[in-house]
């Protein structure tokens, strides 16, 4: 074998595509590419349609950072030049580092997306509560305020578990 030769045996080489930020979804997911308000990167998104109005500003149908019950999906890559953020919906299974509000989370915590996007630990009794999301390992801190956390979804629709 030479140093430029290419296989073409039908084994599996151990290689691996990640899609940025080290996110994983699976051939049957379905990405989703809308235009984004704010800065929704790694966190969970609603979209937003707004009605027309007289002498007022009028947004596209579009996403900006949110959760509880109006969690639409979860923002894995922005393009600022086209302002497109790339969405995997909360229907779809998906695993990948996210935004947490703070260093709290620990690996196996049930985790749902607050108002602002970020993760944030079930409060109160787990299974009368929503869960969107497992924790895979801890909250680490990456700046001042800015927390990531390694987590798995697994399709939900955000609804009760009870």
């Amino acid at each position: 074998a030479s140093l430029l030769s290419n296989s073409i045996e039908f084994r599996d080489k151990n290689i691996q595509f990640f899609a940025s930020g080290g996110t994983r979804t699976s051939k049957f997911d379905k990405l989703e590419n809308h235009p984004f308000l704010g800065y929704p990167y790694k966190r969970g998104v609603k979209r937003v349609i707004q009605e027309a109005k007289v002498n007022e500003i009028h947004y596209e149908p579009h996403v900006e950072a949110g959760g509880g019950e109006d969690l639409y999906g979860i923002c894995t890559d922005i393009d600022e030049f086209s302002k497109t953020a790339t969405i995997v919906p909360i229907t779809n299974n998906f695993e990948g580092y996210l935004v947490a509000k703070d260093a709290t989370p620990k690996a196996k915590d049930k985790l749902i997306f607050n108002k602002d996007g970020a993760l944030e630990k079930v409060a109160g009794a787990a299974n009368k509560t929503t869960i969107n999301a497992i924790a895979l390992s801890d909250a680490k801190q990456i700046s001042n305020d800015v927390y990531l956390i390694k987590v798995a979804v697994f399709g939900n629709k955000a609804v009760s578990k009870n």
